[in-house]
């Protein structure tokens, strides 16, 4: 990764200790309809999701408590923090209560807030949730710009409540924690002004969010007379911080001066996304947008604006070059790596681009098992659109929770330059 990606980077080591915090075996799988667990990856939408004309939510209060007896103070008063609740319990746990915007949901229990104390001390907290499960494995961090997982020692994860324990060293300088490293809107504008200041990049402004947030679409590469066009967008969701980890790491390495890279932008165009819901972001949900809907089950209705304002950008985009989609990908986090793609009867502009795209992925980080689950498009999300508008190779890409970060990167990297050398080499691959 570059320095763009550098401020989410785990320090040294830190990758190691998260695989130990967090065993595949104890992977947390969001229960199916029939209330038994689902197989890890698999997603579950509760009911009513694909109904994307609006519910109402419930905005968490911003606000600082501190109790009287010990003087320590929790907040969520900062962009993606999340706490709804806090009480001190008889034997000095402080129990902090988590609640989603809305519900049903799904069971991605976001949590994010800032904890400190006059003096040095060591305290314990209770993570408990309503409307969901304790999820992620916490993060801390002193600055909001470099995070550590918290250590394994310091963890108890209480599947069988939905809860969790945290040790917490903390003073008179804030400590955050939270599900994920936190990454609002004001750091992917960070992000691609670094782009577009260092790296070529345009960005422009292409619409507003349900709460008036400015939606933002990068692009780069051939602008006169392009072959084709590749499509990225992310977060949709929230809490998905693992997904932008990964969309960031192939961003760069498109953007990069390896010769693949350097004539693909030579011959190509890219239009990248990479934050589709900053209300739900900035506002610490778990799941869904301002008008509590999920925008990846609103790619068929485009109900909500988000959706409306990037399918019309993407439209404008591959109308104004009159050339195919050759590539197309939104990232997203689940509890582990998953790639979902369309089944070998789904024609594409490219045949099959995406079957050899994971296969080049496969040799090129052979330590890392590359899962695949390909289905039809009768989910209304991102990936079945652009199949369905542009007949594109499509997939949207599931990086796992807890993934090691260094893993994210390699692969990100890997799958970016296949990606490029496969379009470039053209055909079908039939």
């Amino acid at each position: 990764m570059r320095s763009s990606l550098a401020t989410l980077a785990f320090v040294a080591g830190a990758a190691a200790a998260l695989a130990a915090c967090a065993p595949r075996t104890a992977m947390l799988t969001t229960p199916g309809p029939d209330g038994q667990p689902a197989p890890a990856g698999e997603s579950y939408d509760p009911p009513g999701s694909t109904i994307t004309t609006g519910r109402p939510i419930t905005d968490q209060e911003r606000i600082t408590w501190t109790d009287p007896a010990t003087e320590v103070t929790v907040s969520n008063e900062f962009a993606g923090g999340r706490l709804s609740g806090f009480e001190p319990l008889a034997d000095g746990t402080l129990r902090l209560v988590f609640r989603p915007e809305n519900a049903p949901i799904n069971n991605s229990a976001w949590f994010a807030f800032a904890i400190l104390a006059p003096t040095e001390r060591r305290v314990t907290v209770e993570l408990t949730y309503e409307g969901g499960d304790h999820r992620y494995v916490p993060k801390l961090s002193r600055d909001r710009l470099h995070w550590v997982p918290v250590a394994a020692a310091d963890y108890r994860h209480d599947a069988a409540a939905g809860t969790a324990r945290v040790d917490l060293d903390i003073g008179p300088e804030p400590l955050w924690v939270a599900g994920q490293e936190v990454t609002p809107s004001a750091w992917f504008d960070s992000w691609t002004e670094e782009l577009v200041a260092g790296r070529g990049a345009e960005r422009t402004d292409i619409g507003s969010s349900v709460r008036g947030r400015p939606l933002r679409m990068l692009s780069f590469g051939n602008a006169t007379s392009p072959e084709g066009l590749v499509v990225i967008v992310g977060r949709q969701h929230p809490p998905e911080t693992t997904g932008t980890l990964g969309l960031v790491g192939f961003v760069d390495t498109m953007l990069g001066d390896d010769p693949t890279a350097l004539e693909f932008r030579s011959r190509y165009r890219t239009v990248v996304i990479p934050l589709v819901n900053p209300d739900g972001v900035d506002e610490g949900h778990w799941r869904h947008n301002a008008a509590g809907v999920d925008l990846n089950r609103d790619w068929l209705h485009f109900n909500q604006p988000e959706v409306r304002v990037v399918r019309d950008a993407l439209r404008a985009e591959a109308a104004r070059y009159g050339v195919p989609v050759v590539f197309a990908a939104d990232f997203h986090s689940t509890q582990e790596d998953i790639f979902y793609t369309h089944t070998p009867d789904f024609e594409t502009v490219r045949g099959d681009l995406v079957a050899r795209w994971l296969r080049a992925i496969a040799e090129a980080v052979p330590d890392y098992e590359v899962v695949e689950e390909a289905g039809g498009i009768e989910s209304p999300n991102s990936k079945n659109w652009f199949w369905s508008e542009w007949k594109a190779p499509s997939v949207i890409y599931e990086v796992g929770d807890e993934q090691d970060r260094g893993v994210i990167a390699r692969v990100a990297d890997a799958g970016a330059l296949a990606m490029m050398r496969l379009v470039l080499e053209g055909g079908d691959g039939r």
